[in-house]
């Protein structure tokens, strides 16, 4: 994680602007407050579902042999504040020294042939080799329905992570922590493989994980990672 806009009596459209989109409604047509809300409400809708698939946290194979979206990542360590982090050393971590747990929650459509997992730096938006791993879809852990997880451990003394991600380690519990000097970030990425396409997942914006070269452990929550 170190390198972790009329005229006569023609009917006229006037728009009525929101801070997330552009609503048209034709002359002469009665706007009720009701109405109103349920546009507004509209816009929003539509302008989140941009913002997802632009964000890349939701995709599919151009053939539509499959499709997914990262719903949450998480890991071993938060500040107060509930923002999750990454360690490069834990002052009091013990043996999970120079370890951070990491979750990546994410749902699934379609025949899934492999799924390959990366943390990706935001600094130089570079995918770390010694971060990436590829996985079965059989070894995949169901959630239920569509949703699946994988856990692994990301070790920055060794600066990779296992040879093949383990998908039940021990999991570990969430630790609050304070934190030295901010060294970067990463976000997770997946690369889906079904038999006859694939497509890529990215958490860039919504679920990025700062890294800081040094946390204490303040407390030990009673919540797995």
């Amino acid at each position: 994680m170190k390198n972790l806009s009329g005229h006569g009596d023609a009917p006229v459209s006037r728009a009525l602007t929101f801070s997330q989109g552009r609503i048209t409604i034709p002359s002469g047509a009665k706007v009720t407050v009701g109405t109103m809300k349920k546009a507004a409400l509209g816009v929003i809708a539509v302008s989140l579902s941009a913002l997802l698939a632009s964000c890349g946290s939701s995709g599919s194979a151009p053939d539509g042999s499959g499709s997914g979206s990262i719903t949450a990542t998480r890991t071993e360590y938060k500040l107060q504040s509930g923002q999750f982090v990454a360690c490069d050393n834990i002052t009091n971590g013990g043996a999970r020294a120079t370890q951070t747990q990491v979750a990546v929650n994410f749902t699934l459509a379609g025949t899934i042939k492999s799924v390959t997992i990366g943390l990706k730096g935001n600094t130089n938006s570079n995918l770390d080799g010694n971060y990436k791993t590829t996985v079965s879809g059989s070894e995949l852990v169901s959630l239920g329905g569509n949703s699946y997880r994988t856990l692994f451990n990301a070790d920055s003394s060794k600066n990779l992570l296992p040879a093949s991600i383990t998908v039940t380690p021990t999991v570990q519990k969430i630790k609050v922590v304070t934190t030295g000097t901010r060294s970067g970030s990463f976000y997770a990425q997946l690369d889906i493989a079904t038999n006859t396409s694939s497509f890529t997942l990215k958490d860039q914006v919504l679920n990025s994980i700062p890294v800081y070269s040094e946390c204490t452990i303040v407390s030990t929550t009673a919540d797995d990672v």
